[in-house]
């Protein structure tokens, strides 16, 4: 049982560091590559979209990037950072026992809301954009509450992508006036 449990923890790490490196930080390196952005300045705007989140769009058009770089980076980035925090809220699940229990018994309230549990995802468009919760805390709470991954994840992306657009917005028309 513990050699189980203790390959179960080994594949949960791989699928984190798999969203982390690979997709959260792999692509948009990639994307910077091809684009021919110095690596400097595409880790910069990593480290901002981490730190800042949507309001690190700014940052991208500062660093004159091209808008749909911008998009493109933060896209992917909050693409692997959401399955990162996924996974590693089912890591928990998977190996403390007082955890299982209490998702199970969420997960057992939830049944009495179908509706929430189908169309609760969606929520997860308007929940991206509330400040403190933003692209971290939304898939915590669809994970809490039961929600299907992949479409929580995708409806997450899909609320920071709509934000870091209104961002670029307001930078490339901020910037138009300064100029």
């Amino acid at each position: 049982m513990e050699q189980k449990k203790s390959i179960l923890l080994e594949v949960q790490i791989a699928k984190i560091l798999i969203s982390l490196l690979l997709i959260a930080i792999g692509i948009p390196l990639l994307l910077g590559f091809f684009s021919g952005t110095p690596l400097p300045s595409i880790l910069s705007f990593i480290g901002s979209t981490a730190a800042l989140q949507a309001l690190a769009a700014p940052v991208g058009v500062i660093l004159d990037f091209d808008p749909w770089l911008v998009l493109a980076i933060m896209t992917t980035f909050a693409f692997g950072i959401c399955l990162a925090i996924w996974e590693s809220l089912q890591t928990f699940a998977l190996t403390s026992e007082r955890v299982n229990r209490w998702i199970s018994r969420v997960e057992e309230k939830m049944q009495e809301h179908q509706s929430l549990h189908r169309y609760g995802p969606v929520s997860c468009i308007l929940i991206a954009w509330i400040p403190g919760i933003g692209l971290y805390g939304t898939p915590a709470i669809a994970w809490i509450l039961r929600w299907k991954r992949l479409p929580s994840v995708l409806f997450t992306v899909i609320g920071f992508f709509l934000a870091s657009l209104l961002m670029i917005v307001l930078a490339e028309g901020a910037s138009s006036i300064l100029h």
